[in-house]
């Protein structure tokens, strides 16, 4: 019976394991998988809650001044209920909570989980069980089925459920190997919400992706105006954060604007340049350079942590220049070059802000997220306030880039957004640059 359970408890961290690291994303992809195969407005509706709660939770999470143990176990409910919902039943109210549950989880459960894990690697000896890959393969077939059988993605729903159950008594051992840790801490107090000022913004974000998912009626200078207010609102939350880790907070911001540069923007923009699998070729590499980025430039540096870090700067910078080609080889090599630095310097990152919050290391991690978000959400309006000024100059659709039918908007889209917003990611990339260069004098 012991073996058994501890079998079953190696397979429980596993999951929890798998869970934190394919939780961002899984949720979304079922939901946007679900409407699409529905047409049904309750899940369009349900995706743009998804989107908003996953980007807002992030900012107001800590608030409620529970330990990052407590927050994952919160996680792993609300993702175990909200998939439940969106396994049982099509109705608005019902699948609304349940992307706002699969929202917070999504935003939550990678900050959490890892903000536990460098807890005990840093009090313990306790290691987490590496993925069971045979299994999850397995999960993956139950999922084929389900879309091959056109069951609707009940059973993916139920899996993903199941699945977050199967975490819960990893995550309530990881909140007792933490208790000693929470012993020598003392949690420091929240900052207030502007709620006001948080409701409008998310408004906005909201609106901005329904507009990515259907087609709605609304003047283009307006939807400029809003965008401008948005980006103001959000440079005011960043202002409000400001004081919180001063040697790491432009290298977090610049990290998430990175990241919606070549995830969301050229994501899109790739199809112009390759074709209908362009969206996936841009993931692949974005994939490959994120998990190569930092053995790769060690390994050409020999090991010099400086020399790395030049060679990893000039290969940010050359990619932006690479990526104005849109040149499909130069192309790939400047996203690639991109994605590189971003893999280089998310460990030093980790390392560097979780060492900074001596008073909270809880708030480490969530620090990171949250500034890595404004970053990403400043890219996504920069690249909305492009969108919508290139489509009003040229008298196009707004949609049809989202869904582009013909190559000839390339040309279009390459001089209105993709050389406007490669230099606005350089600027910024250059402004961290320097910004670290004045904190390592200090």
């Amino acid at each position: 019976m012991t073996r058994i359970r501890h079998s079953g408890l190696d397979f429980s961290v596993a999951t929890l394991n798998f869970l934190a690291n394919v939780g961002i994303v899984l949720p979304y992809v079922l939901i946007l998988f679900k409407y699409q195969q529905t047409h049904n407005a309750n899940y369009l509706a349900a995706i743009v809650v998804f989107y908003v709660a996953r980007a807002a939770s992030v900012f107001g999470t800590k608030h409620l001044n529970l330990k990052a143990s407590s927050y994952l176990l919160i996680c792993l409910w609300l993702g175990a209920i909200g998939s439940l919902l969106f396994c049982l039943t099509t109705n608005l109210v019902v699948v609304l909570i349940g992307a706002l549950f699969l929202g917070y989880t999504s935003a939550n459960i990678w900050p959490y989980f890892l903000t536990i894990k460098l807890h005990l690697s840093q009090q313990t000896d306790f290691k987490l069980k590496r993925f069971y890959w045979l299994i999850f393969a397995a999960l993956g077939v139950l999922f084929g089925l389900d879309f091959a059988l056109g069951w609707g993605y009940r059973l993916a729903f139920a899996i993903l459920a199941l699945l977050f159950i199967i975490a819960l008594p990893a995550g309530r051992l990881l909140s007792r190997f933490s208790l000693a840790f929470y012993n020598d801490h003392q949690a420091a107090d929240a900052r207030p919400i502007k709620l006001w000022r948080v409701a409008i913004f998310f408004a906005v974000i909201g609106l901005l992706t329904l507009l990515r998912k259907a087609t709605i009626q609304i003047a283009l200078p307006a939807v400029l105006v809003i965008i401008v207010v948005a980006i103001i609102l959000l440079n005011l939350e960043l202002a409000a954060d400001w004081q919180a880790m001063p040697a790491n907070k432009l290298r977090i911001v610049n990290r998430g604007f990175l990241l919606s540069f070549v995830l969301l923007f050229n994501s899109f923009f790739g199809v112009f340049v390759f074709g209908k699998l362009g969206m996936y070729l841009v993931f692949a590499i974005y994939l490959l350079g994120f998990e190569t980025g930092h053995p790769l430039y060690q390994a050409l540096a020999h090991h010099d942590s400086q020399q790395a870090t030049r060679l990893a700067r000039i290969g940010l910078i050359l990619g932006h220049v690479l990526v104005i080609t849109a040149q499909p080889v130069l192309y790939v090599f400047g996203l690639l070059l991109i994605s590189l630095y971003v893999g280089f310097e998310n460990p030093a990152i980790n390392t560097s802000v979780y060492a900074a919050e001596v008073d909270d290391p809880d708030l480490a991690i969530i620090h990171k997220y949250r500034f890595s978000t404004y970053g990403g959400l400043l890219c996504q309006l920069c690249f909305f306030g492009l969108l919508v000024i290139t489509s009003s100059l040229k008298h196009l659709n707004l949609m049809r880039f989202f869904n582009p039918s013909s190559v000839a908007l390339k040309t279009t889209y390459l001089v209105g957004m993709v050389w406007p917003l490669a230099v606005i990611s350089l600027v910024v990339s250059l402004i961290t640059l320097y910004g670290q260069r004045y904190f390592k004098r200090d």
